[in-house]
Parts: C-alpha cells; structure tokens; sequence
C-alpha cells in the first residue's frame, strides 16, 4: 500500500515529497492509516520530538537530535538523561526560538535529584546533560530547546550476518530513525511509517501511543 503527500515532523526537521510505504500484515493497515492522521497531529500537540540519524553500523553510532519545550515554571535547568551503556560525544544545545548557544555540562544523578526537576527515585551513579536555560521559566511561558548529541552503544545498533541492526526501547511520543545511505528497510519490529528521501535515505517513523517505551527493531540491508 503506497501513499504520496507532504509530512511534517518535528519542527519542520523533515518536509518533502516522499513515498510513504506501509509495513506490516493488512490487519495493521488500519492502525497504521490512523497512525498517519496522528503523525500530523502530534506535531502540534506534543512538543517532543527525536531524530536519530543512523551512522555506518560498523562505528556504533547514532546522531540524536532531540527538541523539547521546557514549561515548569521557575525551572532554570533541563536535564536531558543519558541512557546507560551509552557513550555520549559532540553535545551542543541551542534555543530554538532565537539560535542562541546554551551553557550545559554532564552531571550525575545525585546532583541533578539536589534541584528537584527529576524524579527522586533517580540512581545517583545516572548521567544527564544539564542544560542551563536562558532565565527561570515564566508562569505561562516555555523554553523551547534543541539538545544534538552523538551516542556510541554497540550493544542497541551494531552489523550481524551483514545486516545492519538498530535495536533500542523509545520513550518518547514522536521518533524517526534514519538510516544510512546505501540500506534498504527488511524488518520492522513496531508499526512505522516508512519514507524515502530525494538523497535515497531511508526514514522510519514511529509514534509511542503506549504508557511505557515502544521495543523498536529495525533491519536492513545493504542494496546491491
């Protein structure tokens, strides 16, 4: 089943002309169609967004983007956490609303608990990326931020039997995976919307309607 249109995702991150290929078996065609609907939906009524740009298998790596409105009044830091077993390099966080560069450094999870804007149950030994916001957050008002950082996790995205797999839970409501150029999409554990640049890049997007994080595995294959 082929659809041709115009998404949005994310902070006008992703926009063209794409082929959007539904996956799954035709008993998932209906979630998925919906999923489409909710996809255009969400990027207005949900304010974060995660782009992962897969990088060659061979490395490990994967370039995160990830935007976020901060809206606890008061609130002078953002802690972005990062996951266990990741190795996070070239972080940089920005103001979305003005481009404005943002101090921020790594801190552990005793001391991001000492501010009160994460969860007391945190392990102390946890990392976060402290983002220090432009000023206290007004009552009714928002920061709007952009934290791009480059993960190293050999155990969520390495090659097997040379196919390139991308294995990793995601919290988040709205993802897109995109894969290296050169790899085509073979399996798709959780249903996604499937699009293909005009650079032939493949994207995977996916939408967690679930209360806790969606198992997403991703396969694919070099093309001939």
């Amino acid at each position: 089943m082929n659809m041709i249109g115009k998404i949005a995702i994310g902070d006008s991150l992703l926009r063209g002309t794409v082929r959007v290929h539904m996956i799954h078996s035709p008993a998932m065609w209906p979630r998925m169609i919906a999923l489409v609907f909710l996809l255009g939906m969400t990027a207005v009524a949900a304010d974060e967004f995660t782009l992962y740009e897969l990088l060659p298998p061979e490395s490990h790596q994967f370039a995160i983007v990830y935007d976020v409105t901060e809206t606890r009044e008061g609130a002078q830091f953002f802690f972005n956490p990062i996951r266990s077993g990741s190795v996070a390099t070239k972080e940089s966080v920005r103001e979305r609303s003005t481009g404005k560069e943002l101090q921020f450094e790594v801190v552990n999870g005793k001391d991001a608990k000492a501010t009160g804007l994460v969860p007391a149950g945190t392990k102390d030994d946890a990392q976060f990326i402290k983002v220090h916001l432009p000023g206290p957050v007004p009552k009714g008002g928002e920061t709007r931020i952009r934290i791009l950082k480059t993960y190293t996790d050999a155990a969520s995205y390495y090659l097997k039997d040379g196919q390139l797999v991308f294995d990793r839970p995601l919290g988040i409501k709205r993802n897109v995976v995109v894969l290296p150029k050169g790899w085509e999409l073979v399996e798709c554990a959780s249903p996604g919307i499937v699009t293909t640049e005009a650079d032939g890049r493949v994207h995977v997007s996916f939408l967690n309607d679930r209360d806790d994080q969606l198992p997403v595995k991703i396969v694919a294959r070099r093309l001939p």
